[in-house]
């Protein structure tokens, strides 16, 4: 071929795996052609169906539904760009694997059922290699009617993912975090804290820690706790352990320093810290705390005139080994004033400067990576938001502020779904943030937001109550609410109470297996796309309520024969979908297995059943694997 044709080389490999066949596709563009463009047809039918990729901000399962045009995959906060890529792996209902190398400048879209894979070469483009080409591989089953999907995830799982070798914090599983940030914003303070911790304490509601959230530093990047805020910091804890019975206090923390800030301002430091551009400058940037100014007053709003960003401040370089020591100690002596762990926020590609050129980072997800790796060193009681490569760490990775909606726009309706990609990708540990949301549903700036309708947050809950973590910031005894609020929340906490050994025996597993704590239980194909309801290990389906004013709904069984968690005298066969279960505002619809209740009161009695035990073997209906 010359130089000016595209070349395409496709290896087959079906000896290097015993189960699998592999299909490597390299395309090789000549000089001059700055990019390379492949498509998937995703199936236009109702019997093909796809996962994993792109996560979106409206968040769906499958992914068809996620429609997005072209964009670079990489890490990036979705209220900002809609999309970001964690993982470049998707899998086919029909049992095929794609996997994209990191080496490749890859771009997606998904659009009319088609998954575009463009290779671009781009002198804006996040990408510091310049490589020429376009390669992706699929794996499909030596022998397709002999595996199920599942085993055929978890072999290319072990070939192109990782699973984590430790589980988080136990106590945060136990019991929830609260949260200052949705319901204070930034103007919590000594006083405010207190109150929050005795109004817990008051309610008799169980805590793991208390998270300080924004705005408790003298600036951003200067790790000085505020003294006009919190006078007497070490007193305060002495209080929140002596009086309140709370023993452990996160904060929240960020790569971002103000350029005002002291930090900001020492020039030694902020050549040795900070990412800089490919003139070796160290240019602002714009986060969500810098100002936001309107467009051209006297021209009308919209995508011609938008709003201007003003950057105002730094990004760390966690990329430097120089940068993360220095962070190291600043966040350390924070802990010696008695900070127990930290919530680090932020982390993705699109926080970095213009043309930015890392210390070490092949690729833009090296970023996340670094940050991840980072974070892991504070220990398993830490939250993250992102990381890529870093399925292995043992703390949590929280999905991303949710909005207070019920359905799309990073509503309750994507909760679960966003919970199951991850778990696909193998970041088990997943923490589904506030419950309720953040309140931005009442103003679209970040300033303070009001707290969801009743039902929402009542319904919201009840989703939680049994995935692997709670998190709560609007408390349920709000002077918005009534006392049903509170009533439902507690018979909630019960419920999970009751199943709690069975949740923390199946994250056990999870990490000896390197099987995510919640999977397909069954190919059927109504099981393929469910999305609103999910298994914990084999035994226990959950099948909250999402949808405004709904009072029944449909709940799909897998094969067995399943106890009605709200009516244990009644046994259902499955395969089978009830329809139009009785679901008012207080009940949470959940069934499980028969044969690991040995005593037929109840699901408590399954912790004490060695057949519960041995069948903590994890797996899902479909749709919901996701005890992450």
């Amino acid at each position: 071929m010359g130089d000016k044709q595209i070349q395409l080389t496709i290896h087959w490999d079906s000896k290097s795996h015993q189960k699998l066949d592999f299909y490597n596709f390299y395309w090789k563009k000549p000089t001059g052609l700055n990019s390379l463009q492949d498509s998937i047809n995703l199936g236009s039918d109702n019997s093909v169906h796809w996962y994993g990729g792109m996560n979106t901000h409206e968040q769906s399962w499958p992914i068809k539904k996620n429609d997005y045009k072209s964009t670079e995959f990489v890490t990036n906060d979705v209220y900002q760009t809609g999309v970001t890529g964690q993982e470049r792996y998707w899998l086919s209902s029909k049992k095929v694997v794609l996997n994209v190398p990191w080496s490749v400048p890859l771009y997606t879209s998904l659009q009319n059922n088609e998954l575009g894979l463009q290779s671009k070469l781009d002198e804006d483009s996040s990408f510091l290699l310049r490589n020429n080409f376009l390669e992706y591989t699929l794996a499909v089953p030596k022998e397709w009617d002999k595996i199920s999907l599942k085993d055929f995830h978890q072999e290319c799982f072990e070939l192109f993912l990782a699973a984590p070798t430790a589980h988080p914090s136990l106590e945060i599983i136990n019991k929830p975090i609260w949260s200052t940030w949705a319901n204070f914003w930034k103007a919590v303070d000594q006083n405010g804290l207190l109150e929050y911790a005795k109004q817990i304490s008051d309610n008799n509601m169980p805590i793991s820690q208390l998270e300080l959230d924004d705005m408790w530093t003298v600036s951003y990047g200067d790790y000085q706790i505020d003294k006009r805020k919190f006078s007497n910091f070490s007193e305060m804890l002495k209080k929140l352990e002596n009086e309140f019975g709370i023993k452990r206090l996160s904060a929240w923390v960020h790569p971002f320093v103000d350029a005002d800030s002291e930090i900001g301002k020492n020039p030694e430091l902020r050549n040795k810290l900070f990412v800089k551009n490919r003139d070796g400058d160290v240019p602002h940037v714009w986060w969500w705390d810098c100002p936001v100014k309107p467009g051209d007053p006297s021209k009308p709003v919209g995508p011609t005139n938008p709003d201007k960003k003003e950057p105002c401040a730094y990004v760390l370089d966690v990329t430097n080994p120089e940068t993360r020591e220095w962070w190291y100690k600043q966040l350390e002596a924070l802990k010696a004033e008695g900070i127990c762990t930290f919530k680090f926020d932020a982390g993705e590609i699109n926080w970095l400067p213009h043309n930015y050129v890392l210390y070490d980072g092949a690729y833009p997800n090296s970023y996340g990576k670094h940050y991840a790796h980072f974070a892991s060193r504070f220990g398993s009681a830490v939250e993250n938001r992102y990381g890529s490569g870093t399925q292995q760490t043992n703390f949590f990775t929280r999905t991303i502020d949710r909005n207070s909606y019920w359905d799309k726009d990073g509503g309750l309706s994507t909760l679960i779904p966003w919970a199951l990609q991850s778990s696909l990708h193998g970041y088990y540990w997943n923490l589904p943030d506030m419950i309720g949301g953040n309140g931005l549903n009442h103003n679209e700036s970040n300033i303070r937001g009001e707290p969801p309708e009743e039902e929402l947050y009542i319904r919201w809950t009840q989703s939680n109550t049994l995935l692997l973590a709670m998190q709560f910031s609007y408390p349920p005894w709000h002077s918005k609410y009534g006392g049903e609020v509170l009533n439902i929340v507690k018979k909630s906490l019960e419920l999970r109470k009751k199943w709690m050994h069975y949740l923390i025996k199946n994250v056990r597993k999870a990490v000896e297996d390197k099987v995510p704590p919640m999977w397909w239980a069954s190919d059927d194909n109504e099981a393929l796309t469910i999305d609103d309801q999910f298994m914990v290990g084999s035994d226990l389906v959950v099948a909250p309520v999402i949808k405004s004013g709904q009072k029944t709904r449909n709940v799909y069984l897998p094969e067995g024969n399943w106890r009605n968690g709200n009516n244990v005298s009644e046994v259902v066969i499955g395969p089978t979908t009830i329809k139009d279960y009785p679901s008012p505002l207080d009940v949470l619809p959940h069934f499980y297995r028969t044969d690991s209740d040995d005593s037929g009161n109840g699901s408590s009695s399954i912790f004490g059943s060695p057949m519960g035990l041995f069948c903590s073997i994890i797996s899902i209906i479909i749709s919901l694997y996701f005890l992450n």
